[in-house]
């Protein structure tokens, strides 16, 4: 039994405790549909809330916008396969891989940003960039965290953590819908941190909603 793969293993020790496994080799779909889901949430809560940037249409053709978006689109990859790591045992957790491609777009953007500007363009910015970004995420999070307690999380705080990742990705990916602040050292200061809060409310509240 010690050579068995992982699956065999987990089917083996399922019917030796008189039940089933969790379905977790359903997780991806499943967790594409909620990620799907969880954008489209975020999108709304951020039009809704904020609306749209009056020079979205102009705008979302410039370089500064597309390195934003780039750098939002791929932490949310990032986040999902971690997520997708995180519910599937025997799956490696690749965290260098993954944050390559963000650090790559950041150093990119900063590269062309002329106006580099760490407090935003207002006196409010950063704090409605961080509510806004949190506020966006949290209806992902809440279906991300169900997905997850339908799969296989072995370790359930840094289920939740690259859960709240993923989600914050998504409400910094909606966003840029919204944001008039285009600085690269903005952007990378605040929209991270706004992530952060998100993975660390989702550890919080995955160690106790994904403990078996």
């Amino acid at each position: 039994m010690i050579h068995q793969p992982t699956d065999g293993l987990i089917q083996h020790l399922a019917r030796e405790a008189g039940g089933q496994p969790r379905p977790y080799r359903s997780l991806l779909p499943r967790l594409m549909l909620a990620t799907g889901a969880a954008l489209a949430l975020a999108i709304i809560v951020v039009i809704a809330s904020f609306g749209i940037r009056a020079d979205f249409i102009s705008h979302a053709t410039s370089s500064v916008y597309s390195f934003k978006l780039l750098a939002t689109a791929c932490a949310a990859f990032a986040g999902l396969i971690l997520v997708r790591g995180a519910g599937t045992p025997g799956i490696s957790m690749r965290w260098l891989m993954m944050a390559l491609p963000v650090v790559v777009l950041i150093a990119g953007m900063v590269w062309i940003d002329d106006a580099v500007s760490v407090v935003g363009a207002r006196s409010i910015s950063v704090p409605v960039c961080l509510a806004a970004i949190v506020l966006a995420a949290l209806p992902g999070l809440i279906l991300l965290l169900i997905t997850l307690r339908n799969a296989t999380p072995t370790r359930p705080a840094l289920a939740g953590s690259v859960a709240g990742l993923l989600a914050g990705s998504l409400g910094a990916l909606a966003y840029t819908l919204s944001c008039v602040n285009d600085g690269a050292l903005f952007v990378t200061v605040w929209y991270s941190l706004a992530v952060v809060i998100v993975s660390a409310l989702g550890a919080v509240v995955g160690r106790r909603a994904l403990t078996w």
